[in-house]
């Protein structure tokens, strides 16, 4: 029985606590984050090996934090930097910062081979993929996000991922449209619920 199959066998569980944020696979939003990035395609490897893997998002689910006592202490004596907190059956293994694959293939205790594994080259396509259509929604390119979809579908992306990174594009589009009419109605004098100085319906 190799390292894996007996950890497998044994129910091993990670639980990762994050600090608060809008998602947590780097591609969300006008920046991307190489860190997360890196880190949700070692979550994905680590569930592809068999292993139960659990994120929590302190912005979404902060019920997740208060339940458990031990991450609770640590919040409450240290604050959100000690996040993101990574623990493994119960025993906290990390904190303030995302472990690379080698760290979880030593805590682990998991072959280097198996745990050095190439990301597959089409992964960075994916990505590529998601934050384009991000960006096309945020745009408003029609045409771009039909070819930027199908693209996402032959690249075997899961539609979940594909609607998300629309949602987020539009969530964006919708914020930065919502500025500029504040501050258009700034700079012409309109007041909530009100109207222009001179324009008759005051």
């Amino acid at each position: 029985m190799d390292g894996m199959e007996k950890l497998t066998k044994q129910s091993t569980r990670i639980d990762i606590y994050d600090p608060a944020m809008c998602c947590s696979t780097g591609v969300c939003g006008p920046d991307v984050d190489d860190e997360l990035i890196d880190f949700s395609n070692d979550v994905k490897w680590l569930k592809d090996q068999g292993l139960e893997v659990k994120r929590y998002n302190l912005g979404q689910e902060p019920e997740a934090f208060k339940s458990n006592p031990e991450v609770l202490s640590r919040l409450q004596k240290k604050g959100s930097q000690v996040l993101p907190l990574i623990m493994i059956n119960g025993a906290i293994v990390s904190e303030g910062g995302y472990p690379d694959r080698r760290q979880f293939s030593e805590w682990l205790k998991l072959s280097s081979r198996t745990a050095l594994q190439e990301t597959p080259l089409h992964y960075t396509q994916k990505v590529e993929t998601l934050v384009a259509l991000s960006a096309s929604a945020a745009a408003g390119s029609h045409d771009t996000l039909q070819q930027l979809y199908q693209q996402g579908i032959t690249l075997g992306l899961q539609r979940e991922e594909l609607v998300r990174a629309i949602q987020t594009g539009i969530d964006i589009r919708q914020q930065n449209l919502q500025e500029t009419l504040q501050t258009a109605n700034e700079l012409i004098g309109v007041t909530t619920g009100g109207c222009t100085p001179g324009g008759g319906c005051c």
